[in-house]
């Protein structure tokens, strides 16, 4: 571990670091910023690729993200500096005094589930139609890492899964829990030859109650948009339609409430 100081703003290393605030920055540079002690900690102790972290000079580091810089297998780039270069780096209000720079991951889908069908036999993932909330991505990614959900495949248009608030909301989970970012259309017709089922969260006629559903075997929930539900192409992929009953006024569910309901009574008949 090594230590340095910066102490402007105008800093090439700090400007560079800025542009991970955007997503345009982000997937030029394949990297993203992960803000606070607690998401810093995890990132190290996860085994993700830390490259920098920067802490406030007057507050000095956190104790706990000392320890995982310590017992990180690779050398991190360790810098002081004031508050207002914090600030810089910062998209919530109110600091927190400390950032790292990510490398962002990319395993290939295709590999991955070969491996875990032959090792596990039965998976159940998430597939994430275009979800479009940060804070809505974020608590689902946290609430399938809690119910111990195999991996979740987030389809194309959807918001980033290294958003700023994305990040924030997963508290952690992003980096313990395979996320895969691809066509869902493209992906569900592989999983199908592969012998799984797609399972699609809607209120149509033939659709079952959730409690009453089938989720053994290699089978994948699907999520759909705040706004629209499941997209038509998505539909013409189902093996079964299931959806949660509404008893009060209520026309739907939050996409993230419904998906932890979904997760988790699938995890109580499975397990």
């Amino acid at each position: 571990m090594t230590n340095e100081i910066i102490t402007s703003v105008q800093n090439p290393l700090v400007k560079r670091l800025h542009q991970l605030l955007s997503r345009k920055g982000r997937e030029e540079q394949q990297r993203f910023l992960v803000e606070g002690a607690h998401l810093v900690e995890e990132a190290l102790k996860s085994g993700a690729e830390v490259v920098t972290v920067i802490y406030d000079q007057q507050r000095d580091m956190d104790p706990a993200c000392q320890r995982a810089l310590a017992n990180h297998p690779e050398a991190v780039q360790v810098i002081a500096a004031p508050e207002t270069v914090l600030a810089k780096l910062s998209e919530t209000k109110s600091p927190q005094g400390i950032v790292a720079e990510v490398k962002k991951t990319a395993a290939d889908w295709a590999k991955w589930v070969d491996q875990k069908r032959e090792e596990q036999g039965s998976l159940l993932l998430l597939f994430l139609d275009e979800i479009q909330d940060p804070g809505n991505l974020g608590t689902i990614l946290r609430t399938a890492e809690a119910a111990a959900i195999d991996g979740v495949v987030l389809g194309s248009g959807s918001v980033d899964i290294y958003n700023g608030k994305v990040v924030r909301a997963t508290m952690g989970a992003l980096f313990r829990i395979p996320v895969f970012t691809q066509s869902l259309v493209d992906t569900a017709d592989e999983w199908k030859a592969k012998g799984g089922r797609v399972l699609i969260s809607s209120l149509e006629q033939n659709s079952v109650s959730y409690d009453e559903a089938d989720y053994a075997g290699l089978t994948a929930l699907v999520i759909g948009n705040e706004g629209r539900g499941v997209s038509k192409e998505m539909f013409a992929k189902a093996d079964q339609f299931v959806h949660i009953p509404l008893y009060g006024g209520a026309e739907s569910l939050n996409a993230a409430v419904a998906a932890g309901i979904f997760v988790y009574e699938a995890q109580r008949k499975r397990r």
